[in-house]
This record gives structure tokens, sequence and C-alpha cells, in this order.
């Protein structure tokens, strides 16, 4: 059975990123838009942003960027992060942006598998790009350097990306008809990685633009008052890029910009600048609940809240939620990067304490699958979710296998999340990821269950769930914890056993944490804040074949 989205579809335009934001703008164009958080004297409007893009487009053209090029941007967040961004797609090339964590190693995945010609560098994190660009062919004069702070200088032998402005302007590569916006990549971001080595998608002008239209478009995005948005979530990801890079500009929303995610200066920010938007990932939600800088700080001022990237637990979500302005929703969504960010939320001002996700955006349509793909055709029934519509990428760069193993003859995206729609309220939620789940006997466990019961411990600040190979020939598997001490907690206070007879006294038995727990200085997570729960699996059964307990 097909679930159709309800509401109005909005039209969604068929031009390039660039003519969509600039050609028409309905606000102030020399309103502040970007502002650095740190230096608020820095800042860009509309206005700027359009002749600086403009310029960025002449200089990478001189520098020999050609249509269908990929250029990789390697830093932490800036105000000129969205203008490269976009200059890159207005330059008729495609964005890829790499986390500023990655070792050489990832590096070097990361760009043979977006094709990367072209590469700008913070200098700080320069010499494991170069690594990368020397084993995959990318000569040195095809590298910039994105110095934007005071403190950074251009090493020897490179040139700054500031002089790609020195040779004047020229004008975006202009689109104005459906099937070249579908067909233009525009983005080349990575799959999370939960389940194997990051994926490039294929993102087109047309997926980020319907994005932000069925997301974003007055027909469902409505505030009665001015937003003022934070970001501290990094840029390179799909989880925020679709809403820092093309929605920012095109809703004309000021935006104070954080280099990277710390919480007191986060939170100490959000008080200062009286940001009215929660955006954060599980991960973000589950530090702010548990830290006491909520009694230093305010978050009143914040009217809207979503949470995504992994499921929250209600329990987290219901914590936050009285900090926050009077009346103010604090909701999830879920997405993916495969359908460019959001495919279900809850639009404001509706509240949710159930721990959904939402409705699916309108302009989609989705379908459950059994094991065996066979379509689900009732309510209440758990199923994998699959999508189609017009944010769903158009596929993997250079990846036939991953292609066809994740879309299906009718153009349904199969997302590995297992989901369930309630037949009363149609709203949607998340059980776990289809490999993830843990069977006990015969019945199915779901890790998100047991990791918020964990976290609802006062010795414990983070926690992952996986399963393990039982000892015994029934029971197929059996739930096993990693979990993070809080600091100053002494190992007496917390043990093993400790760990065990909580979730003992909450969950029923065969949610037991039979499988042991183990003791961990953090949790692996990627930039978006999943939980990596590959590399517990790998640790996990070294353990087994090594026989040594971690």
């Amino acid at each position: 059975m097909v679930f159709l989205a309800s509401g109005s579809v909005p039209e969604i335009p068929t031009k390039d990123i660039c003519s969509w934001i600039f050609d028409e703008p309905k606000y102030d164009v020399n309103k502040p838009i970007f502002i650095d958080a740190s230096n608020t004297s820095r800042s860009i409007s509309h206005l700027q942003a359009r002749k600086t893009i403009r310029q960025l487009i002449a200089g990478l053209h001189k520098a020999g960027v050609r249509k269908g090029d990929c250029v990789l941007i390697h830093s932490f967040n800036d105000i000129y992060y969205p203008i490269l961004f976009l200059a890159i797609t207005g330059a008729g090339a495609v964005f890829a942006g790499s986390n500023p964590s990655y070792t050489p190693l990832e590096l070097r995945h990361h760009v043979m598998i977006t094709g990367a010609k072209f590469l700008i560098s913070e200098p700080e994190l320069l010499d494991s790009l170069l690594q990368a660009a020397q084993d995959t062919g990318i000569p040195k004069s095809n590298v910039r350097i994105f110095n934007t702070q005071p403190s950074q200088s251009v090493p020897t032998g490179f040139s700054s990306w500031t002089d790609l402005l020195s040779h004047g302007e020229e004008d975006w590569v202009r689109i104005d008809f459906l099937q070249a916006s579908a067909d233009t990549p525009a983005a080349y971001f990575t799959s999370s990685g939960t389940t194997g080595l990051p994926k490039a998608t294929i993102t087109s002008h047309r997926n980020l633009i319907a994005q932000h239209e069925l997301c974003y478009s007055s027909a469902v995005y409505n505030r009665p008052y001015e937003v003022i948005n934070i970001y501290p979530l990094p840029m390179f990801h799909a989880a925020i890029a679709p809403r820092c890079h093309t929605s920012t500009l095109k809703l004309g929303e000021t935006s104070y910009v954080m280099r990277r995610f710390e919480l007191e200066p986060y939170l100490s920010n959000v008080e200062k600048f009286k940001v009215t938007e929660l955006y954060v990932v599980s991960a973000m939600a589950v530090a702010i609940s548990m830290s006491p800088l909520l009694q230093k700080y305010s978050l009143k001022s914040m009217r809207a809240g979503l949470a995504g990237a992994a499921p929250l637990s209600k329990e987290t979500q219901a914590a936050i939620k009285p900090y926050l302005a009077p009346g103010a929703p604090f909701t999830q969504v879920m997405g993916m990067t495969e359908v460019s960010c959001i495919l279900t939320m809850i639009l404001w001002p509706e509240h949710d304490v159930t721990g959904s996700v939402g409705r699916v955006i309108p302009g989609m349509d989705v379908k459950l699958v059994d094991d065996d793909g066979k379509d689900i055709t009732a309510y209440d029934v758990v199923g994998e979710m699959c999508a189609r519509g017009p944010t769903v990428i158009k596929g993997y760069l250079n990846n036939l296998e991953a292609n066809e193993s994740s879309f299906d003859a009718d153009g349904y995206y199969h997302s590995g999340d297992i989901m369930y729609c309630d037949g009363k309220t149609k709203l949607w939620y998340v059980v776990d990821r289809k490999k993830e789940l843990i069977k006990v006997r015969a019945f199915q466990v779901a890790p998100p269950e047991i990791e918020g019961v964990l976290l609802t411990h006062p010795a414990i600040v983070d926690a992952a769930v996986i399963g393990v190979p039982a000892d015994n020939d029934f029971d197929g598997e059996w739930p096993r914890a990693y979990v993070v001490r809080r600091p100053g907690t002494k190992p007496a206070d917390l043990t093993e056993k400790h760990v065990y007879d909580w979730v003992a006294e909450k969950l029923t038995k065969y949610k037991r944490l039979v499988g042991g727990a183990r003791f961990v200085d953090v949790i692996p997570k990627n930039a978006s804040g999943k939980i990596l729960k590959r590399i517990l699996r790998d640790e996990a059964k070294k353990e087994r074949e090594g026989g040594v307990k971690l």
C-alpha cells in the first residue's frame, strides 16, 4: 500500500539553485543573513552574497573548473561556506564536503568516491588532504586555502581562496526547465556510513529546491515571528546543508554561524542572540538535556524545536521542552541523505509527546515492505520505509551495486529504516534500522528502547546497544550495551551489574542485557550524531574471536 502525503503540494520551480534564490528576493537585500557568532562584525547580506558568488564563479572558471567537475571543501563552518557552495553549483560544478576530523585514509576514500578535481581547505587541515590529493592525482595547482580566520595564513606554494575573487564577475549557469534541473547534480553528499563505507549521493538542483519547497515554503512553513537561526552543525553534512546553504538565503533569515558545536558556547549564543529555532541532532539534544548549564543560560527565546538524524527518546524530548519558550513545540523529524534531508516532520505549531517523527512531507509517497519485499497493506504494522518523490536522489555516484540494492523498479528508495504508521493519528514512528534489530528467540528488540532507558540513569551520559550472538542454541542474539560513565563517576559506583539491573527493572525479560555491558570513553558516531554500530559490532567480534573482554 502506498501511503500518500496529505495536504496540497507546493509548486516546485524548474530552475537552478542560484536563479531560484537570487532572481526574485522577497526581503531586504541589505539585511545581514549569515553572521559570524564569534565576531559579529563579519556578516553577509543577500546583495553581498550575490556579488561574491558571481566573482567566485569567474574565479573558478579561470582556475579551470568546468561543468560537472567536483569541488571539495575541507573545512569547519564559516559564513563563507554556503557562499562557496552556491558558487560551485553556480559554476556548473558539483559540491562535495568532507569531515574536518577525517584521517588521510578516510579523505582518500572521500575524494575517490566523489571524483573531486579541485580542493578548498583550511590551512590547519591541509596536510591530511594533501596526502589524499597525492594518492588520487590532484595537483597542488588545484588546491586553494580557505583562510577566513585572522590567525590563519596561506602556506608557501599555495594560493588563497580570495584570489578567486579577482577575475571580475560572471553569471551562474542558468537552468529553466524540469529535466535539466532534475538531471544536473548540485552536490555529492555522502551517506552516513552506518552500515559500511560512505557512498556519494547524486543530489540534483531539483532535489534541493524541492526539499525547501516541501518543508519551508509559505504553504507549509509559517512563523508569526522573526526567525533567528544558529548553525553549529557541520555544513558539509546533508543533515543541515540544505537548510543552511539554500533555504537560509531563500527565506532571508538571520543566521549565526558557529565553527563547530561546543555546548557552553552554543547555549551562550542562543541566549545572547535570542535564537528562535532549535535545530539539533539527537546527540546534541541528549547533551543539552543532561547539562547543568541549563541553569546558567536561558533557552526561552526558542519558539520551535526539531531533532533528527537518529531516534530520540520521548523522555529526552520531554526533558528539553520546559526550557524553551512557553508553548514552543519540540518535535522530531526523520530523514536521510538519500531524500535530500527531511522525509517526515510535524508542522509548527503542532506538539507531540509520543516520540513520533511526524507525517510524510507533501509531494512524497512512501510504502512499507516486509522482510520478503512484499508491500504492507495496513496501518500499525512495521516494515521497511521506502520513499519516492522529487527529493529522492538520482542514485549513488559510480556505484551500480548500491543502486541496484537500494532502488526498486518503481523508483522507491529502500531506506533500511523500520517504521510504522499509526492508523488513528497517521503519525510515523521509527522502530530501528533494519540491520540493527536484535532478535532474541522470536522477539525483535529495538536498541533505541534500551538506549533510552540507559540514558535515564544518572551516572550514564551516553549509551549504545547492539546484538551479539548468544552462547546457547535457542536465544539467537542477546542485547549488549556500550556505556559512557558520567565524568567523576567511579567504576565501583557504576558496574556492569548496576547497568544490567537498571534495565532489568524497567524492561521485559528478553530485553535484558544478557550480552553484558562494556564501558567506553566515547560512543562512536558520525558527524550528524548517528551511532556507528558497525564499529561496535566489529569490536564485539574481535572480543569473541580473541576471547578477551574489552
